[in-house]
């Protein structure tokens, strides 16, 4: 069992998720290559040095060994 505290450990659609990079659209151009869709959402990354360079065409897989991982400040009641 991975620790929960070990980011690299968590699943990568989970990891997307957490990520402040992370970011899902309802919309996508065709033709669907290496992107990934995850309940009728697209997935993809906004970080500064992946965004300019693969656009929408991002595999949520690459989010597992990122090292660019920024987590979501929790947010106080």
């Amino acid at each position: 069992m991975a620790a929960v505290s070990d980011p690299a450990a968590i699943e990568p659609e989970i990891r997307h998720r957490d990520c402040w990079y992370g970011r899902r659209t309802p919309h996508w151009r065709e033709p669907l290559t290496v992107q990934t869709i995850e309940d009728g959402r697209l997935l993809y990354c906004t970080h500064p040095m992946m965004f300019p360079i693969v656009g929408y065409a991002f595999d949520v897989r690459n989010c597992a060994g990122c090292d660019a991982f920024k987590p979501h400040h929790s947010r106080r009641p």
